[in-house]
C-alpha cells in the first residue's frame, strides 16, 4: 500500500472521525509542490479550495513532469476524497535567483479542524536550487532558511490557529530551520507539530544551537529504510525510518513509501548501504573546512551555470551546447580549486576505506578478539 491506498481507504473520513496523522503530513507536502501562479496569492487568505486549484490548474496547463513524482498526479486523485473537501489554501510564495542562489516555494493549508498545514517545497527543477542544498552544508542559513523562518512570523501575525509545519527532502529542512529560527514567541506557542520528509540535516552550528533544541520534541523525521538525502548531515530529532517499494536513490520518492492504515509502514533501521553511506558522507564532511566545501561547490556550479542553462531540463534539451560550456568553464578553473576538488575526492574516498576498515575490526572482534587486538 501506498499514499494513494490510503486516500482510497481513508479519504471518506473527516478530520473529525480520523484526526490528522503522518501520512496527512506527506499529502500536504506533496502538494506544497504544485505551482500555484495565477491561482493562489500571496496573501494569508485562505478562499481557494482544493478542487478549485485543481481545475485552475489543468485549465493552466501546468506541466510538472519534470519531478521524479509529479504533485498533479495526488492533486487531481485528491480532490474526490471528503477528508479533504474543506481545506483551504493561501499563502503561496515562490521565489528562485540564482544570484541569490535560492529556490523558496511554499503554501499554507487551513485544513478544517482549526489547524493549518504549512507546507515548504523541496528542490525542483532549477540549478538554484540544488545549489543552496550543497550551500546548506556550509553556510549557517541560506536565503530559503532565512525566507522559511520570516514567512512563518508572517503567517502568525496574520492568523491565530496551530501550526503544523512541513515538507519533503529541501521542504523538510526548511519546516524544521523555519520553526526554530521563527519569532520564539511563535515557537513555543503556535507550532504543535514539524515534519521533516527525507530532508537533509543541518551543519553543527545550527543543530548544536539552543533554537534548535527547543523544537526537537516535536519534530519527526521521517526516511526510509535506504535513504540517502535524509542521512545527509546532523540532527537529534525523533527519527523514523519506514519501508519503500523501491530501491536506493528512488526511495526518496514519496510514492513509494509503504502505508500501513494511517501511518508508515516501519523498517525499524537504516539498511547496511544506507547506514555506510551515513557514516561515510559525515567523516567526509567532517574532514573538510567551510572553505573548502564552499570553493568545491562554487566551482561545480559556476561550471554548470556557465551553460547559460537556469534548469536541469535546459541543460539536457541541449546536450551539446550546455556540455560544452561547462567543459570550457570547468578548464578555466584556477589550479588551487582544482586541487581542492581532488583533495575533496581524496578524503571522501578515504572516508569510505575507514568505515569499511572500522566495520571490519567489529567483525573481527565477534569472532576472534585476538586478530581484532592485534589489528588496532
Amino acid at each position: 500500500m501506498n499514499i494513494f491506498d490510503y486516500l482510497e481507504m481513508r479519504g471518506d473520513l473527516t478530520f473529525s472521525e480520523r484526526p490528522f496523522n503522518e501520512i496527512d503530513n506527506l499529502v500536504f507536502s506533496v502538494l506544497a509542490y504544485l505551482d500555484m501562479n495565477e491561482i493562489v496569492t500571496d496573501e494569508f487568505v485562505f478562499d481557494v479550495s482544493l478542487k478549485k486549484l485543481c481545475k485552475r490548474y489543468l485549465e493552466l496547463g501546468y506541466d510538472q513532469s519534470y519531478i521524479v513524482n509529479n504533485p498533479k498526479t495526488l492533486l487531481k486523485k485528491i480532490v474526490s476524497c471528503k477528508r479533504y473537501e474543506r481545506v483551504r489554501v493561501g499563502g503561496y510564495r515562490h521565489y528562485v535567483s540564482q544570484d541569490e542562489q535560492v529556490q523558496f516555494s511554499c503554501a499554507t493549508f487551513m485544513i478544517g479542524d482549526g489547524t493549518a498545514y504549512v507546507g515548504f517545497s523541496g528542490t525542483d527543477d532549477n540549478i538554484a536550487g540544488w545549489r543552496e542544498d550543497f550551500n546548506i552544508t556550509f553556510m549557517s542559513s541560506t536565503p530559503g532558511q532565512d525566507g522559511a523562518a520570516e514567512y512563518i512570523n508572517r503567517l502568525c501575525e496574520c492568523t491565530a490557529c496551530p501550526l503544523r509545519i512541513g515538507g519533503h527532502s529541501k521542504g523538510g529542512n526548511f519546516a524544521e530551520y523555519g520553526a526554530a529560527f521563527c519569532d520564539e514567541k511563535f515557537r513555543d506557542s503556535r507550532i504543535i507539530g514539524i515534519y521533516s520528509n527525507d530532508g537533509p540535516g543541518f551543519n553543527n552550528a545550527v543543530s548544536g544551537s539552543e533554537q534548535y533544541a527547543a523544537i526537537m520534541d516535536r519534530t519527526l523525521k521521517i526516511i526510509p529504510e535506504e535513504s540517502i538525502v535524509g542521512i545527509l548531515m546532523s540532527g537529534s530529532v525523533k527519527t523514523k525510518v519506514i519501508r519503500s517499494n523501491a530501491k536506493g536513490i528512488t526511495q526518496h520518492g514519496f510514492y513509494t513509501w509503504r502505508v500501513r492504515r494511517d501511518r508508515f509502514e516501519e523498517a525499524g533501521r537504516l539498511s547496511p548501504v544506507s547506514a555506510f553511506m551515513d557514516e561515510t558522507v559525515k567523516r567526509w564532511l567532517n574532514s573538510l573546512e567551510d572553505e573548502q566545501k564552499q570553493s568545491v561547490i562554487s566551482a561545480v556550479f559556476d561550471s554548470l551555470e556557465a551553460s547559460g542553462a537556469t534548469t536541469l531540463t535546459e541543460l539536457n534539451t541541449n546536450k551539446w551546447v550546455s556540455y560544452n560550456a561547462i567543459l570550457k568553464a570547468a578548464s578555466n578553473i584556477g589550479s588551487d580549486v582544482q586541487g581542492e576538488i581532488f583533495n575533496s575526492l581524496v578524503k571522501l574516498a578515504s572516508a569510505g576505506k575507514d568505515v569499511l576498515w572500522d566495520e571490519a575490526k567489529k567483525a573481527f572482534g565477534r569472532f576472534d578478539p585476538e586478530t581484532a587486538a592485534a589489528i588496532q
